[in-house]
């Protein structure tokens, strides 16, 4: 999809050439971090919103906010420009945001007589009720890495958990180490362990194979992204219509990330002019309303996002829970404490470590990295 939206362009604009990379995003900032030691920087690079800090920090991002003008500007959503901005400079080019939420099946859910899912009491429960007929409840994402600890990291704030915040003096301090963050990590575990409502091999399970039991029908409830519904639907066009989404359920609050996804130009763009024109065109309401149908990932712009197509039931929850976005951080090692989260819960369902040898393990790691970064 990509590749046409970019053939488009460069017929349009016969004098520019673009060429596409492809990078897991997975394996994304590992590759960024290597370029930028070789000196070979390409002139942009897609970037997820947690890994801004760290490439601010070394320097490379250009001034988006100057590149792209405030005319272009005016049209985004603040929320979207937030995420994307450092100390009030963009430091990306939005695209897509990719809004947190709950995917369900909608004619599962009528057969329980439920009329929906608004806690995590519920979503539990329901969890169980979908477990029946070689069903399992819920396609949960079990591996240590950025898809697995990005939904688990929704889960833990939904029971009222900040991972790493600053103090009024700026000391940075963590709820990791606590009893709510105890008792979020028990209840996710628990799934898969006690309640049994996730599919065997959940370490193993990265988010193709859960999108893959969900649109395979083995599974009806998974927390994930807005792209999750492309994933299905373009796996199994049969559940057009059967599926609805809510807001991640809450044990203290809903939580959700925008998941702002988008380019970042670097400062050896050779040129950035032509490089910010084509971002643009990315996000015109043509491109951005198709784009978001075939792949599940919303528009960035006001106008797009008003679009009929998103009236339906599949997308509202997502909609809704840009109303629930809990800010993406500033701490500049957060790839770490994504690290230390996915260990936690990964050690517990795929070795057996006790939630209290895992705690111990959590607070250990935290604190040395708390203290070593407060010490800047």
């Amino acid at each position: 999809l990509e590749k046409a939206m970019a053939d488009q362009y460069m017929k349009e604009n016969p004098d520019v050439e673009i060429e596409l990379i492809g990078v897991p995003m997975n394996e994304m900032s590992k590759k960024v971090i290597a370029l930028n030691t070789s000196d070979d920087l390409p002139d942009a690079f897609s970037i997820a919103a947690e890994f801004i800090p760290v490439a601010a920090e070394m320097g490379i991002l250009a001034d988006h906010t100057e590149l792209l003008g405030e005319d272009y500007l005016e049209g985004l959503a603040d929320t979207v420009i937030e995420e994307a901005s450092i100390d009030g400079v963009m430091r990306m080019s939005p695209w897509f945001v990719i809004p947190t939420g709950l995917v369900y099946r909608a004619d599962w859910l009528e057969e329980t007589n439920r009329d929906g899912i608004e806690t995590m009491d519920e979503f539990k429960e329901i969890a169980r009720e979908f477990t029946r007929d070689g069903h399992w409840g819920f396609s949960m994402v079990g591996t240590n890495n950025s898809s697995g600890v990005s939904r688990f990291s929704q889960f833990v704030k939904a029971y009222g958990v900040e991972e790493v915040f600053q103090d009024e003096s700026g000391k940075w301090k963590t709820d990791l180490t606590g009893d709510k963050f105890k008792q979020a990590l028990q209840d996710f575990v628990d799934l898969a362990i006690k309640d049994k409502v996730v599919p065997p091999g959940v370490t193993e399970t990265g988010y193709p194979e859960a999108s893959s039991y969900f649109a395979q029908e083995q599974t009806g409830l998974m927390i994930t992204g807005s792209n999750a519904l492309g994933a299905i639907l373009s796996a199994n066009p049969d559940l057009e219509g059967k599926l609805a989404s809510v807001p991640v359920p809450k044990e203290e609050r809903h939580s959700a990330a925008l998941n702002v996804g988008g380019y970042a130009v670097t400062k050896s763009c050779e040129h950035p002019e032509e490089m910010a024109d084509f971002l643009k065109f990315l996000t015109d309401k043509e491109q951005a309303v198709q784009f978001a149908l075939d792949t599940g990932r919303l528009p960035v712009n006001d106008e797009a996002l008003e679009d009929e197509a998103f009236k339906d039931p599949a997308f509202h929850g997502f909609i809704q829970a840009v109303n629930h976005v809990v800010p993406q951080n500033r701490f500049p090692k957060y790839t770490e404490v994504w690290d230390i989260m996915g260990e936690a819960y990964n050690t517990m369902m795929g070795n057996g470590t006790s939630i209290d040898d895992a705690m111990a393990q959590v607070e250990a790691r935290m604190a040395k990295l708390l203290e070593e970064e407060n010490k800047q």
